[in-house]
């Protein structure tokens, strides 16, 4: 393997970082990010990249940069050409000029904005969150997936016309398969125990093996262990039904499977996908082998944010290496795979092999708590603030639990509105906001610090929300400072995934 040819190798960690920031924007949504957020992120993602690929010495650095932020940020949905603002300050000039590439509009932003320049009130930007990785990534959405670790196999090509006809029989195949599934290992059930296991037939013992041997590297770097669960089990039988119409395309249709599936689970839920290829490999082995040829797979499967797997063992066609190549992995997901090795010079052909999908999570069921927001903020007399908070939560629970815990440096007023109560109050003059305790959802008093837990009712989350308030709009205001940590706590429903041997509805029935 030549590391330095392969973008994974040349910047591992700018890398992740870059998908850090993938689950997160996968988790809030656009409305989450101004545009001078999206440039810091892709800047600190950029710089990290610029360093580590100098320093193995990788060719075409920036032009390999370049390529691997356009197609995340593509994956993403993010609009490169409307970012117009950023913050360009102490930025060398190959940042920027890689930065420019990135997106072709952008101008410098040449201050910061000052806390408080507008009299009407500002919304609090929700930041500082516990990345996802939606996806994965890494998929998630730690999506971001990374991409897959390739099987290695000697022999002459294929002639053209023999790999044109098994393009042919893999299309009409996966079209009976959406009607047919095959009948492979299945999950429904928490895999054996763990077992000195000694053959290279991929099972669940073969699994329950993997993992207990991937849990002692855990333990050794202080993570949790992988448990099992079986929705997630669900899931991976999912993605191996859509991944296999098309495995040209690393970890293919994974963000349609998550938005069809858990899209109501993305404001705490972190997932990570790994696409794996046993066969021929003992459990032990194939650690070894995921360690010294597929990396950025081990990572994910090392990241402490994970403590819940499930799987799904399948059989089907996908790209195999004919002969040596200087790259083992992909790394990265919706990567044309036959073309990314051709592009290093290796040849590929399609072949029947053994798949291992394996749904990393940090949740599996019970009591979760996800942060709404992370309060830092400098507020002037007279000014307040607003945090709109709106979820569909997937929870049959009438009411969640609104966590508020603020500390400020003078004396503020909390406030919980609907959106009725908010307008009302925003169309009241400053003498009327002084003395304006109600109408309210919920007044919290005046006070330089907050700790309560609020009750608020899911069918208002999801109609119209509610508008948590600070005000310091009071008589004889001072300035204030104010942080602090908006929460809410809850019991989300399991994800009604199909199952193993359940029929995977795509479009539409007659």
């Amino acid at each position: 393997m030549s590391a330095g040819r392969d973008s994974g190798g040349c910047f591992f960690d700018g890398l992740m970082e870059l998908m850090d920031f993938a689950a997160r924007y996968r988790r809030l949504g656009r409305l989450g990010f101004d545009d001078w957020q999206i440039v810091s992120e892709v800047t600190s993602a950029v710089s990290k990249m610029l360093r580590e690929g100098r320093v193995r010495g990788c060719p075409n650095l920036e032009d390999a940069i370049v390529d691997v932020v356009v197609r995340a940020l593509d994956d993403l949905g993010i609009d490169r050409y409307s970012i117009m603002r950023g913050y360009l300050q102490g930025t060398t000039e190959d940042v920027r000029r890689i930065l420019r590439r990135i997106f072709p509009n952008v101008e410098q932003i040449i201050r910061p904005p000052p806390h408080v320049v507008h009299a009407q009130p500002r919304v609090v930007s929700r930041g500082s969150e516990v990345p996802i990785y939606v996806v994965p990534l890494n998929y998630g959405y730690g999506g971001g997936g990374k991409g897959r670790p390739r099987r290695r196999r000697r022999g002459r090509a294929i002639a053209g016309f023999i790999i044109g006809l098994v393009l042919l029989l893999m299309v009409i195949g996966a079209a009976w398969f959406l009607r047919h599934p095959p009948q492979t290992q299945q999950t429904s059930t928490q895999p054996s125990p763990a077992v000195t296991y000694t053959q290279s037939t991929i099972d669940p013992a073969w699994v329950s093996q993997f993992i207990s041997i991937v849990n002692q590297y855990r333990q050794s770097s202080g993570a949790p262990p992988l448990q099992y669960c079986q929705w997630l089990s669900n899931f991976a039988y999912v993605r191996f039904g859509t991944m296999i119409q098309n495995p040209a395309i690393s970890h293919y249709g994974f963000n349609q499977d998550f938005s069809k599936y858990l899209s109501q689970y993305r404001s705490f839920l972190i997932t990570g996908e790994e696409g794996l290829y046993p066969s021929g490999y003992t459990p032990s082995e194939y650690v070894q082998n995921l360690q010294s040829q597929a990396p950025l797979h081990w990572k994910g499967l090392m990241n402490s944010n994970y403590t819940y797997y499930g799987y799904y063992i399948g059989h089907w066609l996908d790209y195999v290496i004919v002969g040596s190549c200087p790259v083992t992995e992909i790394p990265g997901p919706n990567i044309n795979v036959p073309q990314y090795f051709q592009s290093y010079g290796c040849s590929v052909e399609l072949k029947n092999t053994t798949w291992l999908v394996i749904e990393l999570s940090n949740w599996c069921s019970g009591l979760v708590t996800f942060p709404v927001s992370v309060i830092n903020e400098g507020l002037s007399p007279q000014y307040y603030v607003y945090l709109p908070i709106q979820y569909n939560l997937p929870t049959s629970d009438k009411y969640v639990e609104l966590g508020v815990d603020l500390s400020s440096t003078s004396p503020v007023r909390l406030f919980v509105f609907t959106p009725d109560q908010f307008n009302y109050f925003k169309s009241l003059y400053r003498q009327e906001v002084w003395s304006f305790t109600g109408p309210a959802y919920y007044y919290g008093g005046e006070s330089t610090t907050f700790n309560t837990v609020i009750m608020l009712s899911t069918a208002q989350l999801t109609s119209g929300g509610y508008y948590l308030v600070i005000s310091n709009v009071l008589p004889s205001a001072q300035y204030a400072y104010i942080v602090g940590n908006v929460t809410i706590t809850y019991t989300p429903a399991t994800p009604n995934i199909p199952a193993p041997g359940t029929p995977v509805i795509t479009g539409s029935q007659t």
